[in-house]
């Protein structure tokens, strides 16, 4: 059977509507029982905030019946208080319906006359009310009084670009200053000050005539303006520009000056003679000034008005005086060795600047300029006699020659020679020094005895002396006059006497250990020279040791046994020969360290040391006991241990065993990356780069573009470049081993979504 559609539709239509008649009913009847009882206050109408409220204010409240039940009229206390003052209570005065408002306004007005914010609050009581968190209301009313503006003070004239000083504003009361305002215009335009929101304000070089006036916030009254206050300008004066400076001669030092392009009067003309240190006042409001008769170089200058503005000066002007400057003095004439020729010449009294120093070596016939512009002049190493002379400047009067200083040069002598010098016996002391090449008188001779340290004058004042019995070496000089230069000396003549030349004792024999060496020791010799000489085969030969002539040998490494022996010798005399010193050798004992060997880091190996009497490894620090023959060592790194002996006899040697410490980590580079997410190869990997820290890679194309670096790699590349993987295909690289110099290249492979 075919069923009718519309009858299908209302079939399953009509349980829905009953469900939904239910739900209204349950939600009136809830509604109906939580407004019960409950008065609201739902808003405020009045007082509101304004500018000069009265003592008259109505307080409006809109009250509410927030239930489903008539509040009949006198059940609904309504009150206010005005800042927590007087108490107004009124009832509503007729029914209030079930979910009714009121516009309920009190009889009562509300004084709201003081200047200020006052608190409003209205609240609302009834018998049976169950809500009473809206049974009150709170608000504020500001009552702004009209502004009283005032006026800013005070009107003053300053002077332009060097003022300050503080405007006040004087006779205002309420609002509040927004900010101060100035105009250049006669107040045509007025600009605002930032922030400026005091009653006072300091300006500070004001560089035209401005008024100054503040603008005042009324809050809910009308804004407003104060009075204002000028500060008017007067400009700097312009004190103007001296004409007339002048360089003259002290004979005739007159003249005028000129004071041009003042814009004020002068009121008095200074000068000063000390170059500005002080001045000294003249009674003149003149622009003109005649000067005469001055005898120092004297600067001017003129105070001019400034009214306001202080005082000011004007430019200087300088009239420089020469004084006429008789001929200088020149001091430092002299008569010296061509060897000292050296000093000065200076220039005394008073002279105007120097302009040149002259020198002249034909008597004066022709000068030569020096370049010298100061009062004295330095002369070094003259080689004849020179003549000098001063050159001032007379400025505006005439230049001036000093007078000449004259230096006198003498030639040094030539040295004299004397001789023959000799060596010779002491037994047969006789002989005959000649001098040659003498210029000047002999004064003396002089010997010496003892090297030249003193010297003991003889009266002999010829060219030759006769010596015989000297018992000492002895030098011979002539000493001669000098002049003008130092008296001097020829050169020196020895005789040398020469005795029996003492050896000496050594006292050194004894035994030694094999390769060491000894300190032998020669006493009381006296003696010209010496040499040593040593013997391996018990004195048969002798052999010389090179550049010995001392009393103190540090031998050879002894390898057998030795005997040594010194020569002295005197000059002509025959050498003498030492005693012996026999120096007996001990063998040395044989340390042995063992083989070089090499073990993997973190692996131990067994020391083998032998020889002497006791030993001792070093370095210590990795091993188990130093003082054994076989100590465990355990080394980080290649290390070399020395095995030191020592035998009954106290000698000494050494060997050493180099372990090398092998590093076990593989360096290896993988040359492929698949870029799959598969937690495999997703990034480049190089195994073991993680013990050698600083590991620096690059990655490049085919055409050499660099596409990676890391200076410390910790294999998280993941084949991209800029953010973006690059497209599969071989690459290249080139991998710097962290801690080594080890350089690796190759190429590898990026494989996507493989």
């Amino acid at each position: 059977m075919i069923k009718n559609s519309n009858t299908i539709a209302y079939q399953h239509l009509y349980p829905m509507f009953l469900r939904c008649s239910f739900l209204l009913i349950l939600l009136t009847t809830f509604s109906s029982i939580t407004r019960a009882q409950d008065v609201w206050l739902q808003n405020h109408f009045s007082p509101n905030s304004g500018c000069a409220l009265s003592n008259l204010e109505t307080v409006t409240v809109l009250v509410n019946n927030n239930s489903g039940v008539i509040m009949p009229s006198n059940t609904i206390q309504v009150y206010y208080s005005v800042d927590g003052g007087t108490i107004i209570n009124q009832p509503l005065s007729s029914n209030l319906t079930a979910g009714a408002s009121w516009n309920f306004s009190f009889s009562v007005k509300a004084d709201l006359s003081v200047c200020g914010a006052h608190t409003m609050k209205v609240w609302v009581s009834r018998a049976g009310d169950v809500n009473h968190l809206n049974d009150t209301l709170l608000w504020t009313v500001q009552n702004d009084c009209p502004i009283v503006p005032g006026t800013v003070t005070s009107d003053i004239t300053v002077c332009q670009g060097a003022n300050a000083g503080t405007l006040s504003l004087s006779g205002w009361s309420y609002g509040t200053i927004t900010t101060w305002e100035s105009s250049v215009n006669g107040g045509t335009t007025w600009t605002p000050i930032p922030s400026t929101t005091t009653p006072s304000y300091a300006y500070n070089n004001v560089a035209q005539n401005t008024q100054y006036h503040v603008v005042i916030d009324g809050g809910y009254c009308p804004d407003d303006t104060s009075g204002y206050a000028t500060v008017s300008i007067q400009t700097p004066p312009v004190p103007g520009t001296l004409s007339g400076s002048d360089s003259l001669c002290e004979n005739v030092a007159n003249g005028t000056l000129t004071l041009s392009g003042n814009n004020q009067p002068p009121i008095q003309w200074e000068y000063s003679t000390n170059g500005g240190g002080t001045w000294t006042t003249v009674a003149s409001a003149s622009t003109t000034y005649n000067y005469s008769g001055l005898t120092a170089t004297t600067i001017y200058r003129v105070l001019v008005d400034g009214a306001i503005c202080a005082d000011a000066y004007s430019d200087t002007a300088m009239i420089y005086v020469d004084p006429v400057y008789p001929p200088t003095v020149l001091t430092g004439s002299d008569s010296l060795c061509i060897t000292n020729a050296t000093g000065f010449v200076n220039a005394t009294g008073t002279f105007g600047a120097v302009l040149n120093w002259e020198f002249s070596i034909d008597n004066g016939m022709t000068w030569t300029g020096l370049g010298n512009t100061t009062g004295s002049l330095g002369y070094t190493n003259l080689t004849q006699t020179t003549f000098y002379r001063m050159i001032t400047e007379g400025g505006q009067c005439p230049d001036v020659i000093s007078d000449t200083a004259i230096i006198y040069v003498q030639a040094l002598p030539p040295n004299p020679t004397i001789g023959p010098s000799d060596t010779i016996c002491a037994s047969s002391v006789a002989g005959i020094l000649n001098m040659t090449g003498a210029t000047t008188p002999v004064l003396n001779w002089d010997t010496s005895t003892d090297g030249g340290n003193t010297w003991i004058p003889v009266a002999n004042t010829t060219t030759s002396f006769d010596y015989t019995g000297q018992s000492l070496t002895t030098i011979y000089r002539a000493q001669l006059e000098g002049g003008f230069c130092p008296d001097y000396y020829s050169d020196t003549a020895i005789i040398k006497l020469d005795a029996a030349p003492v050896v000496g004792v050594l006292n050194q024999s004894g035994s030694i250990c094999e390769g060491t060496s000894e300190d032998l020791h020669l006493v009381g010799s006296v003696a010209d020279s010496l040499y040593w000489q040593f013997s391996t085969d018990n004195g048969v030969t002798w052999q010389t040791v090179p550049n010995s002539d001392t009393i103190d040998y540090n031998t050879f490494a002894i390898m057998q046994d030795v005997q040594f022996q010194v020569v002295a010798l005197n000059g002509v005399c025959p050498p003498t020969v030492s005693n012996q010193a026999v120096i007996t050798m001990l063998p040395a004992p044989i340390a042995n360290a063992g083989a070089d060997t090499a073990i993997y880091l973190g692996e131990t190996i067994t020391l083998n040391g032998s020889g002497g009497v006791t030993g001792i490894w070093m370095p210590g620090s990795t091993l188990s006991d130093s003082t054994i023959t076989n100590p465990v060592a355990t080394p980080s790194t290649t290390t070399a241990y020395g095995y030191y002996v020592i035998d009954t006899s106290g000698c000494i040697d050494g060997d050493t065993v180099v372990i090398k410490v092998l590093d076990p980590i593989q360096f290896n580079i993988r040359n492929v990356i698949t870029m799959n997410n598969d937690n495999m190869n997703d990034t480049w990997n190089i195994t073991g780069v993680e013990f050698f820290p600083m590991t620096a890679v690059k990655v490049f194309n085919q055409y050499g573009k660099l596409l990676y670096e890391n200076e410390d790699y910790k294999n998280d590349w993941d084949g991209s470049f800029k953010g973006s993987r690059l497209p599969n295909g071989t690459y290249y690289y080139v991998v710097l081993k962290g801690g080594t110099e080890e350089e690796y290249k190759g190429t590898i492979t990026l494989l996507g979504n493989e």
